[in-house]
C-alpha cells in the first residue's frame, strides 16, 4: 500500500483553519485520522454529520438514535429553513457517533445516506498538480483570435477573482459596453488574500488563473467567476449544491460551466449533495458542465467529473470530464486521473497565466522522484521541483501552474469557440469536438 502523502494532511489543516467554529474536517475513508495511519486518505468529510434525503430525514433521526444510542440527540443542521424548499437533502448532526458506521447502519435500514464530502480545487494534493511559480510570460496558451467565443457565456465556479485581476489586459477587455469588463464576478478583498505574515494564501489566484486560460482560448466569451469554495479552496457538497443553484438563479444558466474542483467519494458513488444541481443541469439543455478529472494519478471516480460516465440526460452529453496532458503533449500527465470516465485530455503542465502579486511561501519538500509512479512515467514530471519547503518567491501578476484544473478551461474555451464558429449549442459543440479526438500515447486524447 502506498504510504499516505503528507500533502493531504497539509491540505486538511488548511481546510480546518478555514472552517467555521464548531466544524471539523476528517480524513476518509473509514476515519483515517493522522499521518501515521496506515489507511491511505482519499477525501475529506465533515465530522459529526451525515446527509440523507429530505423524505427520509425523520426516519433517519429515529433510526440513528435507536441503532447508536447514548451519543446525544440527532438534529437537522442544514439547510436553513428558508432554503429547504430548494433542496432535497438534509444534513444531520449526529454528535460523537462514528459517521462511517452511521451511514452503513442507515443503508441497512434502506435509508439513503452518505458522508458530507468536501469538494476542493486540489483533490488529495495541497495544490492542483504543483505549486505556482512566478513567471514573466509568454502566456500559455497564447491569446487566440479576438472573436473566438463571441456571443457565448461561461460561468467559472472556483475561488473568485483576485483584487488586481483587471491589471491583466486580456481579462479587462471591454464587452462593447464602455468600462464593463467581460470577465466579472466575485472579487476577493486584498486583505483576504494574505495570511497573518503577509504571504499569499494557498489557492488564491486559482479562479483568476482559470479565467485567464479560458480567455486566451476564447477571448470574446463573456466570463463570470463565482467564489464557490470559501473554505481554503473547499466547500461541503450540500452547501456547494445550493451555491450552484443560487448562482444559476441569480445570473441565469450559461452556455458552459467550468468547474475545476471535486472529490472522490466514500463508496465511489455519486454525491447526494449535488443531486439537485445535477437534476437542474440535465433540465437545461443549453448548458454544458466541463469538469476537472482531478490530480490523484488514479482511476477512481472523481466527482462531479465522473458524471460524464453516468446517464444524466438521455438527450445528450451533459458533462465533459477533462484530464491533463503533459507539457510535450505526448501522453498523460503523471498527476492526472484517468480511466474510461475521463472523456478528453488537454494540456495541463506548466501553463502560464494570470495570478496576483506578492510574496508566497512554498509548503513542500524538494522532490527528485515522481510521487505517482516508480519508475516515473517521464523525466520532466511536475513532481520534481527545485523549490524547498519554506522557500519564498515574489509574484508580479503571472504564474506557471499545472493541474487538470487548468486543462479544464482550455476545453471550455474550445467549446465556446466552436459554438461561435458553427452557431451551435454548447453540447453540440462539445460532441463535435469530441468526435475529432486525436490519439496520443497512454490512450489519452487531445482536442486539436
Amino acid at each position: 500500500m502506498t504510504a499516505p502523502d503528507a500533502r493531504f494532511w497539509e491540505q486538511l489543516e488548511i481546510l480546518n483553519e478555514a472552517l467555521p467554529d464548531g466544524t471539523r474536517a476528517a480524513a476518509g475513508p473509514n476515519g483515517a485520522a493522522e499521518l501515521s495511519s496506515e489507511v491511505q486518505p482519499r477525501f475529506a468529510y465533515l465530522d459529526g454529520h451525515i446527509l440523507v434525503s429530505a423524505r427520509d430525514a425523520e426516519r433517519a433521526v429515529a433510526a440513528v438514535e435507536r441503532l447508536q444510542p447514548g451519543a446525544g440527540a440527532v438534529t437537522v443542521a442544514w439547510p436553513p429553513a428558508a432554503d429547504r424548499e430548494r433542496v432535497s437533502v438534509r444534513r444531520l448532526s449526529v454528535g460523537s457517533r462514528d459517521v462511517c458506521q452511521t451511514v452503513e447502519l442507515l443503508t441497512g435500514e434502506n435509508i439513503k445516506a452518505s458522508l458530507v464530502h468536501f469538494l476542493t480545487v486540489a483533490g488529495v494534493n495541497l495544490c492542483p498538480g504543483d505549486e505556482p511559480v512566478p513567471s514573466s510570460g509568454p502566456l500559455i496558451p497564447p491569446v487566440s483570435g479576438r472573436d473566438r467565443g463571441s456571443n457565448t457565456t461561461v460561468a467559472v465556479l472556483d475561488t473568485g477573482l483576485v483584487h488586481d485581476y483587471l491589471d491583466h489586459q486580456w481579462l479587462a477587455a471591454n464587452s462593447g459596453i464602455p468600462n464593463i469588463p467581460m470577465v466579472q464576478g466575485d472579487v476577493t478583498a486584498p486583505g483576504d488574500e494574505l495570511d497573518a505574515d503577509g504571504l499569499i494564501k494557498p489557492y488564491v489566484g486559482h479562479g483568476t488563473f482559470i479565467a485567464g486560460v479560458l480567455r486566451c482560448v476564447a477571448p470574446a466569451a463573456t466570463v463570470r467567476v463565482h467564489n464557490a469554495f470559501p473554505y481554503g479552496g473547499a466547500a461541503m457538497e450540500d452547501e456547494l449544491g445550493l451555491i450552484l443553484l443560487q448562482a444559476m438563479e441569480e445570473h441565469g444558466w450559461p452556455d458552459i460551466i467550468s468547474l475545476s474542483a471535486g472529490t472522490r467519494s466514500n463508496d465511489a458513488g455519486v454525491l447526494l449533495g449535488l443531486a439537485d444541481f445535477m437534476d437542474e443541469l440535465a433540465a437545461h439543455p443549453e448548458t454544458l458542465l466541463v469538469a476537472a478529472a482531478g490530480n490523484d494519478g488514479e482511476t477512481l471516480p472523481f466527482w462531479p467529473a465522473a458524471y460524464a460516465a453516468e446517464p444524466v440526460n438521455a438527450s445528450g452529453d451533459v458533462v465533459v470530464s477533462v484530464g491533463a496532458l503533459r507539457e510535450d503533449g505526448q501522453g498523460r500527465a503523471c498527476f492526472s486521473n484517468h480511466g474510461d470516465w475521463v472523456k478528453v485530455y488537454a494540456p495541463g503542465e506548466r501553463l502560464v497565466n494570470a495570478f496576483t502579486s506578492g510574496p508566497y511561501q512554498y509548503g513542500y519538500p524538494h522532490r527528485t522522484t515522481c510521487r505517482f509512479s516508480d519508475p516515473p512515467l517521464y523525466p520532466a514530471c511536475t513532481c520534481v521541483a527545485s523549490l524547498q519547503d519554506g522557500d519564498k518567491a515574489t509574484f508580479t501578476g503571472l504564474a506557471t501552474w499545472s493541474g487538470t484544473s487548468f486543462a479544464t478551461p482550455i476545453v471550455a474555451g474550445l467549446v465556446a469557440a466552436r459554438m461561435s464558429q458553427e452557431q451551435v449549442s454548447s453540447r453540440v459543440a462539445a460532441a463535435q469536438l469530441m468526435s475529432g479526438l486525436l490519439a496520443v500515447p497512454d490512450l489519452s486524447g487531445f482536442l486539436g
